[in-house]
């Protein structure tokens, strides 16, 4: 039994030097790391946003008045012009009030007529006149307010465009808005020869917005179809929201798609990639070899390059960046080599600390810079 436990021990003391002396031979050769060459590229930057699509021109029709619906001319669907009557609304009450007002207002003007003849004689007083003036007055509003609401018993097309939306039946009462209260929307009326994307983008990406930009829009019910199109308009005011306890603000941005399609709707939901820089022929990294660390005491932009088999850290600018790479314009020259991972290892990597890694070569099918062997790997940018 001693025996055994005096085995054991000399067992676990020759496993630790074996540790111990793997892990000095490994810091004598240095830490292994991934790398990459900086080379020249192109490189596009995007913002990528969610919302829905509309039609740039889109009314709701909505009740002016309480009454019975009489007649719907059209179906959803059917294509109305312009001006076009589209609802007939009972007008009995408003018919009624219209001839009357029409009767009250042509006895006033006839009695005015007769006034001006005879205070041109003189045989009336100003006073008589005036009052009799007055009464026409009266009478015309009287009758301007009461063809107002006959009219508004007859829905015209406000645009040219397709009814994409009928809300009532023929019987039913619509009533109109109040302070409070909308009023019944009968009919949805959209011209879809233009039709936009309104998405929504953090505020910290408005900077990189400008009208004009190159986009690209993807409906989620076509997902293998993309619709190009342009940025015309960004949003000046923000949309912000509360979830939970953080407070989001995000602003609108809306797209008017170049192609369409019949089977685009109003309210689909849609992704957009908008092109917010390009540029070409420009030293790029890997963007996992870029990370903000303290130079001297300060935050600064970094990589780093490996100098003499070690680490070398070393301050650079940057400009544009993909989801891939990005542009450096300071600290860096083409064929240096940098620093991409592990990020286990990159993370707690020091200046100057020792490094090993196999020498990188030209990937033929995408004329990029890989090590061989495979250590190539796109990691995300931890910071």
């Amino acid at each position: 039994m001693k025996k055994k436990r005096i085995l054991i021990i000399v067992g676990a003391i020759i496993l630790v030097v074996v540790i111990v002396v793997l892990n000095l031979g490994q810091r004598e050769g240095g830490e292994k790391v991934e790398v990459a060459l900086v080379r020249k590229g192109n490189i596009t930057s995007k913002v990528t946003a969610s919302g829905e699509l509309r039609a740039q021109a889109q009314v709701d029709i909505s009740a002016e008045t309480i009454a019975r619906v009489e007649k719907i001319h059209y179906n959803e669907g059917d294509f109305v012009k312009k001006g076009e009557l589209l609802i007939e609304l009972d007008d009995i009450q408003a018919g009624a009030s219209r001839r009357l007002a029409l009767a009250q207002f042509e006895q006033a003007e006839q009695d005015l007529e007769r006034a001006q003849k005879l205070l041109e004689k003189e045989l009336i007083s100003l006073e008589s006149f005036e009052r009799i003036e007055l009464s026409y007055k009266i009478a015309k509003a009287s009758y301007e307010q009461a063809m107002d609401a006959y009219r508004k018993t007859r829905i015209h097309a406000p645009i040219s465009g397709r009814i994409m939306k009928i809300n009532v039946e023929e019987g039913e009462t619509a009533v109109m808005g109040a302070l409070n209260y909308g009023g019944t929307v009968m009919m949805t009326v959209a011209d879809m020869s233009v039709v936009i994307a309104v998405v929504t983008i953090d505020e910290t990406d408005v900077p990189e917005m400008k009208v004009g930009q190159v986009t690209e829009v993807v409906a989620d019910a076509l997902p293998d179809t993309t619709f190009p199109g342009n940025v015309i308009k960004v949003g000046l005011m923000p949309i912000t929201s509360q979830l939970t306890t953080d407070k989001v603000t995000d602003f609108e941005v809306e797209i008017q798609l170049n192609a369409l399609s019949p089977l685009l709707r109003p309210g689909m939901n849609v992704k957009a990639d908008i092109t917010t820089n390009e540029k070409t022929d420009v030293l790029v990294i890997p963007i996992q070899a870029s990370g903000k660390r303290k130079i001297d005491g300060e935050t600064a932009q970094t990589v780093f390059i490996v100098k003499d088999g070690k680490a070398q850290l070393t301050e650079i600018s940057t400009d544009v960046s993909s989801d891939t790479d990005i542009e450096v314009v300071a600290g860096v020259e083409e064929g240096d080599t940098v620093i991409i991972g592990p990020y286990r290892v990159l993370s707690k990597l020091k200046d100057g600390q020792k490094v090993s890694f196999e020498a990188p070569e030209e990937d033929s099918t995408s004329g990029s810079l890989r090590p061989r062997g495979g250590l190539f790997r796109r990691l995300r940018r931890r910071t």
